[in-house]
């Protein structure tokens, strides 16, 4: 299962924060932001997607990603993380990582498969070639 701290970290690699040779950078902020962006993203997803149960969110860096796929998690939410992150401080790059998660989420979406259900029919009397009075 996937934890909060790989989608954090790949997150900061795309935003040029992961520490180099020297002194690491302060990601405090970014770790404070992260578990509550991260469930929105999964709260998105579960809309979409028509789950009627949430599953548990992550409230620190070291919890499982649960209601999503390893798969996903790994491959998109990193982008939608970042792009939610920098929103303020590089609006430019935040737009490009929110569409890059859109695209990801949207082939992500495509790939499931179709639900299927009962269609009430709600103008009874006109199937089969009849017709009401009207």
């Amino acid at each position: 299962m996937v934890e909060l701290s790989q989608i954090f970290n790949a997150a900061m690699a795309l935003m040029d924060e992961l520490p180099s040779t020297g002194s690491p950078r302060d990601t405090s902020d970014y770790e404070a932001r992260t578990p509550a962006i991260i469930g929105s993203l999964i709260g998105e997803l579960m809309v979409i997607t028509g789950e009627r149960e949430m599953p548990t969110l992550p409230e620190d860096l070291d919890d499982p990603i649960e209601g999503v796929e390893d798969t996903f998690a790994l491959a998109a939410l990193h982008y939608g993380l970042a792009a939610n992150l920098l929103v303020d401080e590089n609006p430019a790059a935040a737009s490009f990582y929110e569409q890059r998660y859109e695209e990801l989420r949207d082939r992500y979406l495509s790939r499931l498969p179709a639900k299927t259900g009962e269609i009430e029919d709600m103008y009874g009397g006109i199937e089969y070639g009849r017709f009401g009075r009207w």
